[in-house]
Parts: structure tokens; C-alpha cells; sequence
């Protein structure tokens, strides 16, 4: 039987592996629900009761100073991010999610203002100690890393509508700024793989370069200003023994292509979007990238029946997992709507290929 490490490392490898390997990811609440569920008190708990494969450290913890709450006119607590951005929590319903009130780099509107500004986040401010202490923990499981990235991230920085306006009204200040980001990142992800001493297997960036109908840039536009630093952070990866998996929610088709041509070698995490379908993208790309996801975290995991969601997994299986290139997992992550039932339906979709 293959260790977690030794099967998601042969799907990467497009090797048939013994069983299809598993991921996941979720919102405090499922955890909390799924704790419950199992009466267990610890995530790794139910990740061991629900077999999966990775283990997810996406930065190190942060040890610089930490700037002080405050309450707003509005009544609100004001935390401040290690990277910069101020937020608040607000309730949905079901918990509480972080919004982003105030960017540090809000004011930047000329390369004089970007040249003047300094308040980077600091690499320096990491523990990569707590690095080592995860692979230690978790030997036998494949290790994953990752958050920022080429663009996403960085939009908690500067604000958005500014940012696509630059696109195409400065791209030299906007690649300059892009740069300037990618020289921290690469930083910090060069002092974790150092830490982990060979034992990180995955580095995922989280760039949502797509929405649920279209991408958000043309291909010509993606290349224009994302693809050279996809490219420094996929040969970093490599550099050290390690798989590049590009996250990019929303209908991002067009741009697998250039994934492949930056070397990229897997994406996740499939959204249920037009030009997303499993049987399509493994039949046009599935030789030459490994893909991650694909069970629909918007309508059949909080809305469907267990054997709704066993029924749709078992075809994804089926479909993605042909010779390697597919790691088991949800659309996005499990949130709090989903019952732990379809939880345990999805993974559970598994045993008819075993």
C-alpha cells in the first residue's frame, strides 16, 4: 500500500496509484460541525477518519508585531493583517467572514507613490521553524504550502477597480508593483522549502484568475502580466522537488494552456462553470496537468442527497482518475451549509474503485 505522500506524488506523476487520493479543506463551522460529527476534539482527527492525504501549512505562522485593535465609528473591532490590510468580521448567517475596510497601498496611483511606499510584508516575520515542526508531525502525508501568488492576494493590498484600471492605463506601474510583491513571496516560499528540508510536496497560489461565465483578463492579458511570475514561482517549486498547483476558482479554461506553458503541473479546484465539464478538460488536458476538485460545493453538497453526491463523485472518479492527474476533493472549500452526511458521501465514493 502507498503512503498519502507516495499516492498524491503518482496522480502528479500521472501514475495509477492504489486508490485515488484525497484532499480537503473547510470553513471553522464544518470543522466545528464534523468535530461534532465524529466526536473528535482536532482536525486531523477527522482527516483521519475521512483518509486524506495532504496536510495544508499555507504560510508560516507570523511572529512580527502585531498592530493593536480598534473599534470604528461604526462599533466595529479593526484587526490588522501581517500583510498590511485592515478588516473587520461580519456575521452571514451561518459565521463570520473577514472584510477588507481599508488596503495599504490604496493611495498608490503614480510610480512615484509606488516608489515611495515601503510597508511591504517582511519575510522576516515568519516562524519557519513551525515549518519543520509540521513536516515532522506529518511524514507520511503530502505536504502542501501556499497562498499568495502571482495576482489574488496582492488585491488585499491595492484595491481592485483601481487595480484593473492600471491594467490598462499604466502596466508598467502595475507590473512594477506585481514585481515588487513577487520579491516577497518567493522569499518567504524559498525560507519555508528550506525549512521543510525535501519534505513539501505541493505549493498552491491562490489566484482566482476567473469568474463564474468568463476569465477576468484575456489569455493575451494573462501572459501580459502574470505569466513571467507563474513562471519564477513553478521553477522555485521545482527547484526543490516540489509540484505546482495552480488554485483559480471560476471559468478559467482558456487559460489552461498557458498554465501548461509556464509549467504548471496541476490546477484545482474545478468549479461546476461552462467550459469546466471533467469529461472535456481530462480528455484536452489530462496528459499534461493533474487536476484537483470538481465535486460542486454550490449546489450538490449543501442542497443534494447522500447518494446524489456519492452517484456524482463516483463519475468523476471515474472520468478524471485514468492514469493518474486527479486528486480527489470539493469545488472549494467545505462551508458551513454542507452536511457532514455529503461529506462522508463524497469521500466515501472512493471505496467502489478500491
Amino acid at each position: 500500500m502507498m503512503t498519502s505522500k507516495e499516492r498524491v506524488r503518482a496522480a502528479f506523476e500521472h501514475k495509477t496509484p492504489d486508490r485515488v487520493p484525497a484532499t480537503m479543506q473547510a470553513v471553522e463551522t464544518a470543522w466545528d460541525k464534523m468535530k461534532e460529527y465524529f466526536r473528535v476534539e482536532t482536525q486531523d482527527e477527522v482527516m483521519d477518519i475521512l483518509e486524506i492525504d495532504t496536510r495544508i501549512m499555507d504560510i508560516p505562522p507570523y511572529i512580527g508585531n502585531k498592530k493593536p485593535d480598534y473599534v470604528n465609528a461604526n462599533g466595529e473591532v479593526v484587526h490588522t493583517h501581517p500583510f498590511g490590510q485592515r478588516y473587520v468580521e461580519k456575521w452571514n448567517g451561518v459565521e463570520y467572514n473577514n472584510h477588507t475596510i481599508w488596503r495599504p497601498m490604496q493611495h498608490v496611483e503614480t510610480m512615484e507613490d509606488f516608489l515611495a511606499f515601503h510597508d511591504w510584508p517582511d519575510p522576516d516575520d515568519f516562524d519557519y521553524e513551525a515549518v519543520k515542526r509540521f513536516c515532522d508531525k506529518h511524514k507520511d502525508k503530502a505536504i502542501r504550502i501556499g497562498w499568495p501568488g502571482p495576482y489574488q492576494v496582492f488585491l488585499e493590498m491595492y484595491p481592485a477597480e483601481q487595480f484593473y484600471m492600471l491594467m490598462a492605463d499604466e502596466p508598467d506601474l502595475v507590473k512594477a508593483m506585481l514585481n515588487r510583491y513577487s520579491d516577497f513571496y518567493m522569499e518567504l516560499y524559498e525560507r519555508m522549502f528550506e525549512a521543510g528540508d525535501g519534505a513539501i510536496d505541493l505549493i498552491r497560489p491562490c489566484d482566482d484568475y476567473g469568474t463564474q461565465i468568463s476569465l477576468l483578463f484575456s489569455p493575451q492579458m494573462w501572459d501580459e502580466y502574470f505569466a513571467e511570475n507563474t513562471k519564477k514561482l513553478v521553477q522555485l517549486a521545482h527547484k526543490y522537488g516540489c509540484y505546482y498547483l495552480q488554485h483559480s476558482c471560476g471559468a478559467v479554461r482558456p487559460i489552461i494552456p498557458n498554465l501548461i506553458d509556464c509549467g504548471a503541473d496541476g490546477l484545482e479546484p474545478i468549479q461546476k462553470v461552462k467550459g469546466m465539464e471533467v469529461d472535456s478538460l481530462k480528455r484536452d488536458f489530462g496528459d499534461q496537468i493533474c487536476f484537483q476538485g470538481g465535486v460542486d460545493t454550490q449546489r450538490l453538497l449543501p442542497f443534494g442527497t447522500p447518494e446524489e453526491v456519492r452517484r456524482e463523485t463516483e463519475y468523476i472518479i471515474e472520468t478524471m482518475n485514468v492514469n493518474g492527474g486527479y486528486i480527489l476533493g470539493p469545488s472549494q472549500d467545505f462551508e458551513g451549509d454542507v452536511p457532514v452526511e455529503n461529506i462522508i458521501a463524497l469521500y466515501d465514493a472512493r471505496k467502489k474503485f478500491m
